[in-house]
C-alpha cells in the first residue's frame, strides 16, 4: 500500500533512517533506566527498517533492470543482505572484543559495536540521500 504511493527512494531513505534511530536509542539507554523508555521504542523503530528496505530495494534494482533480468533482482537483494548481516557481525564482534579485550567492562564493548552500526546505517542514510536527489532529476527527465 505505501509502495505504490511513495517513491522507493523515501521509502529506502526513511527504512535507513529507521535503522539508525533504532541503534542510536539502543546505544545510548542507560543501563538503570526502564525498559520501555528507551530499549522498547528502539525495538519499535528498527524492525521498520528491515520491512521497509528489503521490498524498497527489491523494487529500486528491479525498475533498473531490463525485463528479462527483474527476476534477479530479489535474488541480489537476498544474497547482498545476508553477506552484510555476516560482515556486520563479524566486524562488530571485532570491535567488541578489541575494546574490552579483559573483558572487566562488556557493556563498553557492546556499545562500541553499536556505535560501528550507528556510523554503517548513517553510511547507508547517506548513500539513500544521495540516491534520492541524484534519481529525481533523472526521473524528471525521462518524463519530458
Amino acid at each position: 500500500m505505501l509502495m505504490s504511493r511513495i517513491r522507493h527512494a523515501y521509502i529506502m531513505l526513511t527504512a535507513l533512517l529507521c535503522f539508525t534511530v533504532g541503534t542510536i536509542l539502543i546505544a545510548t539507554a542507560p543501563v538503570e533506566q526502564t525498559y520501555w523508555a528507551q530499549t522498547f521504542v528502539s525495538m519499535v523503530i528498527t524492525p521498520w527498517g528491515m520491512d521497509m528496505s528489503f521490498p524498497a530495494g527489491t523494487l529500486i534494482l528491479s525498475a533498473a533492470l531490463p525485463r528479462e533480468h527483474q527476476g534477479l533482482a530479489a535474488s541480489l537483494v537476498s544474497t547482498v543482505v545476508n553477506y552484510s548481516i555476516s560482515l556486520g557481525l563479524g566486524f562488530a564482534g571485532t570491535v567488541e572484543s578489541n575494546v574490552d579485550k579483559d573483558r572487566s567492562d562488556m557493556l563498553k564493548g557492546f556499545r562500541a559495536a553499536l556505535y560501528m552500526g550507528i556510523g554503517l546505517a548513517s553510511l547507508g542514510v547517506a548513500v539513500a540521500a544521495l540516491f534520492t536527489v541524484v534519481a529525481r532529476p533523472r526521473r524528471a527527465a525521462e518524463k519530458t
